[in-house]
Parts: C-alpha cells; sequence; structure tokens
C-alpha cells in the first residue's frame, strides 16, 4: 500500500477527560476511529519528573498495517499531584516507514514544540487533546521522499506481550535501538525505551513488563534470529518434503497415463481387428443370402418339374440348416472394448469393475444385453416365408398339373 504518516499528540487531562488523544498533519476517521490509545499502563510503567520514554509498537486499524513512534516526558495535571501523569507524541507510520534518524529529528522537534506550547512549569496548560497548540517539524515533508517498505513483521497481537528496554537515549544510540527493534514487534506489541534510573526500578518491582538492560536487549535479538533460522528450516524442510512428494507423484502420474495409453492402444488394435473381421462376416452373410435364394429359386423349379416333394423337403431342410448356420455365426459384430478415461484427481490407477467378475468390455455388453429389448430373428422369419412360398408351389402343382392327368388317366 502507499505509505501514510501522521501525528497523534496525546496526555493526561485530569478531571473529567482523563487522558485523550487527537491526530494532526493527516491520519484518516478509519484508522482513528479503532487505532488504541497510547495511554500507559501505570501499575507496569510509569513516568517521573525529569523522565522520559520512548515507543516503538505495531497495530492494524482501519485496514492498514501501521508502525508508531512515540515519546512520553512526564507533565502534571492542573489541579492535581497524582503521578505518573504525561505529555506524549507519537508518528505513525501505515504501509511504509521512515529511516530511524529522520524519524527521530521530526518526533523530538514536534514532541518539543508541543511541551512548549502546552506546558508551563511542568503543568499541562489545556484540558483536552482537541486543545493542543502543535507546530510542523521542519523535516516533516522530507519522510515522504524517505519511505521504505517494512519488510517481514507480522502485525498480529502478541498476546499483549511488553519489553522495556533500559539504555541510553541520546539520538544516535536510539536509532540503532529503533533499527535492531523493527523485528522485535514479531513477538512484543510495544517495545519501551529509556535511561530513566526510576523507571527502571519501577518496571523491575513491579514485574508485569519485562525489562532488559543492552546485554539482555542483545540477547532478545540473538533469541529472535535463532528463532527465525529454527523457522526458516522448518519451512524449508517442508517445502523440500512437498516438492519431493510432488516429484513422484508427478512420476506416478505420467507412468499411469503412459500405462492406460499402451492400454489403449492395444484395445485400439484388437478393435481394428474386431472391425475388420465383422466387414468379412458382411460378405459372407450377403454371400450366403444370395446362395440360399438361388439355391430355393432352383428348388422350386426342380419340383415343378419332377414333383418329388419329398426330395424337395429334404433338399431345402438341409439348405436352411447350411443357410441358418452360416448365418448364426457371423450374424453378430463382436463388441469392442473401450478405451480407459484417467481422472487427474486420482493419486493412482484404480481398477474398474472390481468385483463383477468380468473385463471392462464385457461387464458392458452383459449391461447391454441386460437392457436390450428381445429383438425379431429375421431368419426365422425369411426361412418361414421361403417354406411358405414352396406349400404355396406344392398346392398350385397338384391344382393345375398333377390332378388333371390323374383324372385323365382314369377316364373321367
Amino acid at each position: 500500500m502507499n505509505g501514510t504518516y501522521f501525528f497523534s499528540a496525546f496526555g493526561t487531562f485530569g478531571n473529567p477527560n482523563g487522558f485523550r488523544q487527537s491526530f494532526f498533519l493527516g491520519g484518516s476517521a478509519a484508522i482513528a476511529k479503532e487505532l488504541r490509545t497510547f495511554d500507559l499502563k501505570t501499575d507496569a510503567i510509569m513516568l517521573f519528573p525529569d523522565s522520559k520514554i520512548y515507543a516503538m509498537r505495531k497495530d492494524c486499524s482501519g485496514g492498514s498495517n501501521l508502525v508508531s513512534y512515540s515519546v512520553y516526558t512526564f507533565a502534571k495535571e492542573q489541579k492535581s499531584h497524582r503521578g505518573g501523569t504525561f505529555i506524549g507524541s507519537s508518528l505513525l507510520f501505515a504501509g511504509k516507514i521512515a529511516p530511524e534518524n529522520l524519524i527521530i529529528s521530526v518526533l523530538d522537534d514536534f514532541h518539543g514544540t508541543l511541551e512548549k506550547n502546552n506546558v508551563s512549569e511542568g503543568i499541562i496548560t489545556i484540558s483536552h487533546s482537541d486543545q493542543f497548540a502543535i507546530h510542523k517539524p521542519k523535516d516533516f515533508d522530507k519522510i515522504s521522499f524517505h519511505l521504505q517498505e517494512i519488510n517481514d513483521l507480522n502485525f498480529a497481537q502478541s498476546n499483549g506481550n511488553y519489553l522495556v528496554v533500559y539504555c541510553e537515549t541520546d539520538p544516535v544510540k536510539l536509532q540503532v535501538m529503533f533499527s535492531k527493534s523493527l523485528e522485535l514487534l514479531n513477538n512484543y506489541d510495544t517495545v519501551f525505551f529509556t535511561q530513566s534510573h526510576e523507571i527502571g526500578e519501577f518496571v523491575k518491582q513491579k514485574g508485569i513488563f519485562k525489562i532488559v538492560d543492552p546485554n539482555g536487549f542483545e540477547h532478545e535479538i540473538s533469541r529472535l534470529h535463532e528463532e527465525r533460522l529454527r523457522l526458516v528450516q522448518v519451512c524449508l524442510e517442508g517445502f523440500k518434503k512437498e516438492y519431493h512428494q510432488l516429484e513422484e507423484e508427478r512420476k506416478r502420474l505420467i507412468d499411469s497415463i503412459h500405462k492406460q495409453i499402451e492400454q489403449n492402444e492395444n484395445h485400439h488394435r484388437e478393435n481394428e481387428r474386431k472391425i475388420s473381421q465383422s466387414r468379412e462376416r458382411i460378405g459372407i452373410i450377403n454371400s450366403e443370402y444370395s446362395r440360399y435364394t438361388k439355391q430355393t429359386e432352383e428348388l422350386i423349379k426342380k419340383l415343378e418339374a419332377d414333383g418329388k416333394v419329398e426330395a424337395a423337403k429334404k433338399t431345402h431342410q438341409e439348405n436352411r440348416r447350411l443357410f441358418t448356420d452360416t448365418i448364426s455365426r457371423n450374424k453378430t459384430a463382436e463388441p469392442l472394448a473401450s478405451l480407459s478415461a484417467f481422472n487427474p484427481g486420482e493419486r493412482a490407477p484404480v481398477a474398474a469393475y472390481l468385483g463383477y467378475g468380468h473385463q471392462p468390455e464385457e461387464y458392458g455388453r452383459h449391461k447391454r444385453n441386460r437392457g436390450e429389448e428381445p429383438q425379431l430373428d429375421i431368419f426365422k422369419v425369411a426361412s418361414a416365408i421361403l417354406l411358405l412360398l414352396l406349400i404355396v408351389s406344392y398346392t398350385l402343382y397338384f391344382i393345375f398339373i398333377y390332378e388333371p392327368k390323374h383324372f385323365s388317366n382314369l377316364g373321367l
């Protein structure tokens, strides 16, 4: 996202307002509405006169990831003598941040003017943050030319973890601390920095926030790096494992497809053979019908000539038997083997039709046979028609040829 930066000014104002914060020099209503306050948890960390606290914090607000750099200084409330009161400034960045040296310069400039205009003799002179008199820092506009990406930072809340670093906070030392602490926000929501002995002792005595010296701070950085290396190793092992699994899966998948292609090629060759045989059967059937028809025509002529019924019937039965046998052997086209269809969602080929006791093409043939309606046997119909023709021929023969001759021999 594009970088956005702006200021928040805040303080403790006593009755009736208490802690209040307002936004200046930019920002957005969405961020301001959802942003956590910059109030201090005074039972864990507290300011004392002439003391200062710097802080770094991460937030998610208004759909933006934010990193803020804050400074708190002790200031009394009007008509109140309670301790731990303060006035503060925070420079917030949404999406991108600026170099640490520029951040510290602009933050100190803004806060110095805030104190000068709104604190007198150590007492806050106004009753609400909306009344703050502020001044735009001289280098504020330079920030836009130096914004940089926030890399590898997890903006999820870290269960309210807070770290206090007891160290020198002059601009040069603080710049180094800010630079190193950005990655610490992966483990902590807020990191505080103070060189006040009183604040350090208070935090240590309360024991709510974790406090470290510069050596402890370096140990926190080392521990973070070790954990990051561990996470990198875990992530690498996961990637490598997935890589090897993908390679094995690719090999299995390709081998499976090759096998199915080989099976389909075999089916294809077998189907071509069956189709060729079926075409040959068409020729056999056509030839057999022609031969049987011709035999029947010759038998009719012979019967008309010699009148030998029994011989004609015997010859016809033999011709019909040979005809029916030949047709029966060739009348059905052999079913074709189905080609395999590979499902890319399957990790390994699965044998189809298990438990049926048939090959896939046999199962399909049985299924088709069960689903077919009984069909009329054309060969039986043809035989019946031919037999009817013979009977009609015999009848006509006896009526018009045989019987007149017979009656004339009797003298009738």
